[in-house]
């Protein structure tokens, strides 16, 4: 069965909705960025950054989210989650990594003040990484002027992984009101059938 070590609430919950979207068995083994857990030197064998998630599916072992997101796509997805042609493949990449190049250090610079700094965040760190956000986001607003996902017209990695990210600005504040179609598809993909049936096996 297929292995993901991570929590739900961090990056390993984009592991865990593809996993779910896609109607595959898994185990997950519950642990917290930066945990003991994670330094411990049994899970260091699987990865040695010691940081998450990891997927352990029979005997391959791998990490980085977006490789993750990737292979389980190729794998299992047939077409779901994924392209059937090397335009389409590339148009998602494209976007996932546009996410992830552009966006994420912004997005994880205020989730972070968000959670360990609430009651006194610092105001130079949320303003520069919202600069940094609103440089890139107006791109994002027109792609998705008209359309239901970021690439293609179904769901794919490219919008587990890039909705995801920009959610995590949207818990620390962001103001999203300038690109009411970013929102929208931050939102779609939080309220997606496969991320409620996530969060429920979480809640118990």
């Amino acid at each position: 069965m297929i292995k993901v070590y991570g929590s739900v609430f961090s990056r390993a919950g984009m592991v865990m909705l593809a996993l779910e979207e896609l109607g595959l068995e898994y185990e997950a083994v519950d642990m917290l960025p930066r945990s003991e857990q994670t330094q411990s030197s049994e899970y260091r064998a699987l990865n040695p950054t010691g940081k998450i998630p990891t997927l352990v599916d029979g005997d391959l072992v791998l990490f980085e989210t977006q490789a993750i997101l990737f292979y389980l796509a190729r794998k299992y997805g047939n077409g779901r989650l994924w392209g059937t042609t090397p335009e389409e493949e590339a148009d998602i990449l494209r976007w996932s990594l546009f996410v992830s190049n552009q966006m994420e250090v912004p997005a994880l610079d205020i989730l972070i003040q968000f959670k360990f700094n609430k009651d006194n965040p610092d105001q130079a760190v949320i303003e520069r990484a919202s600069e940094e956000l609103n440089r890139f986001l107006p791109t994002l607003e027109q792609q998705l002027q008209g359309r239901e996902w970021i690439s293609g017209d179904h769901l794919t990695i490219a919008d587990i992984h890039g909705a995801t990210v920009l959610s995590w600005p949207k818990l620390g504040g962001f103001d999203y009101s300038a690109y009411p179609e970013v929102h929208r598809w931050i939102k779609s993909i939080l309220s997606h059938p496969a991320q409620k049936t996530l969060m429920a096996k979480a809640a118990k």
